[in-house]
């Protein structure tokens, strides 16, 4: 890449004036706080809900604020005929669209053996068809413009952490990591940054309900966690991979949680030494 063009988010000091994002289920949650961290960043936001239109006008007053533009605009992401509406939105808000935040997702309960087709499609449509799609939309977009814009995606250590009962929403989100894999190697050479974030146990609606068997699992030596997570750590390290010196990577920011361990605390009480 030239030094002579603008090298957008693979330059040494990323800027965000002028920028104008997309964030996907953003009203509440990881994709709330992703939306109000780019706009103190500086970047305008586009606010994507699909039920919740009041959490989403808080979202925006909230940009509004701080100084920063904001629209919002409903759309259930796994019906891909919405996605241009989105672009579009955004397009004829901001200007340009440069930053896309592939953060929408759902998850179900089901045990393996008993999982549905349907839950499955549920699923996968909405966390892995959907984001890949909307980002060859938004990637198209950009490439026509000649935008070195920069795309997320917010993955989750379940991509890595198989668990029988909400298998469906691991392979979503390992394929998922893929889709960004294979997206940053495409648009390397448009100047179009690719990254993901895998987002632990973070104390959300999506699973707040999990935190009480991480934090027995840690008490107990299986695994290590500073602290279950907030959106605002998933938000920080989403403005750390738009930063980065890098592309098709993934950042961490799971508290520890994936970090190898294996310190049984009931062998203290034994004096080995003897």
């Amino acid at each position: 890449m030239s030094t002579n063009i603008d090298q957008g988010f693979f330059a040494t000091d990323v800027s965000y004036k002028d920028s104008a994002a997309i964030v996907t289920g953003a009203s509440r949650g990881i994709g709330r706080a992703i939306a109000i961290e780019l706009a103190r960043q500086g970047a305008d936001v586009l606010i994507n809900y699909n039920q919740n239109r009041a959490a989403a006008e808080a979202v925006k007053q909230e940009i509004e604020d701080i100084g920063r533009n904001a629209a919002i605009i409903q759309a259930d992401i796994s019906n891909l005929e919405s996605h241009q509406k989105l672009l579009d939105t955004a397009h004829e808000t901001f200007g340009k669209v440069n930053i896309l935040i592939n953060n929408a997702g759902i998850t179900r309960i089901a045990d393996i053996l008993d999982e549905t087709p349907e839950q499955f499609d549920l699923l996968l449509n909405t966390n892995l068809k959907a984001p890949h799609f909307l980002t060859q939309r938004v990637a198209n977009y950009m490439i026509e413009n000649k935008i070195p814009g920069c795309i997320i995606y917010t993955l989750s250590i379940s991509d890595t952490m198989a668990s029988d009962n909400r298998t469906a929403y691991c392979i979503s989100k390992a394929g998922l990591e893929m889709s960004m894999r294979s997206y940053a190697g495409r648009l390397a050479m448009h100047g179009i940054k690719v990254n993901g974030i895998a987002a632990g146990v973070i104390n959300t609606d999506l699973s707040r309900v999990r935190i009480p068997d991480y934090e027995e699992a840690a008490e107990k030596g299986y695994i290590f966690m500073v602290r279950p997570g907030t959106p605002e750590d998933v938000a920080h390290a989403t403005v750390a991979a738009m930063r980065l010196y890098d592309t098709g990577v993934v950042i961490p920011a799971s508290g520890g949680v994936m970090t190898p361990l294996l310190n049984l605390r009931s062998m203290s009480a034994l004096d080995m030494n003897r």
